[in-house]
């Protein structure tokens, strides 16, 4: 007989995204991603009849509602923050050509830290792993349960 006690998961909802589908085709009128067949991606001839709207990207940065945060610090990171820097927008830039929405919000520096905010979890995870990749050092990741959300944190002396 069939085990019908499972648990099931509950649907992380994300207020950027609406329930129903943009229009098709719908362009962003802030940043020019594209909306068309189901995805957002980066057209580099736009369609003339293309809805203008504003993607859920763009709406997180404005009410800079992150998605995703990174923490860096130790002596290494003050040594070495201009590679570290260059590494951070390399791994933007490669994960913003594959989904358009992952970018990244701010970087802030305080007291010696770097605090890296994104518009979305899969960016924040992907600088710290290619931090640590590159550099080594200690690395957590931290997803509070029940969140569409991480926290990861990088240090290194």
């Amino acid at each position: 007989m069939k085990r019908m006690d499972k648990l099931i998961q509950d649907y992380i909802h994300d207020p950027y995204f609406t329930k129903e589908k943009y229009p098709d085709p719908s362009v962003c009128e802030k940043c020019g991603v594209v909306f068309h067949n189901g995805i957002f991606e980066w057209l580099k001839d736009v369609p003339k009849d293309a809805k203008k709207i504003i993607c859920p990207a763009c709406r997180r940065i404005e009410d800079k509602y992150e998605g995703g945060v990174v923490y860096l610090e130790g002596e290494f990171l003050q040594k070495h923050k201009e590679e570290i820097f260059n590494l951070i927008r390399n791994v933007e830039e490669e994960e913003k050509a594959y989904r358009p929405l992952e970018r990244i919000i701010e970087i802030k520096e305080e007291n010696g830290k770097v605090v890296i905010k994104t518009t979305y979890e899969h960016l924040a995870r992907r600088i710290g792993e290619a931090i640590h990749k590159a550099y080594k050092g200690d690395l957590k990741l931290n997803y509070p349960e029940g969140q569409k959300y991480v926290r990861v944190y990088w240090h290194r002396d």
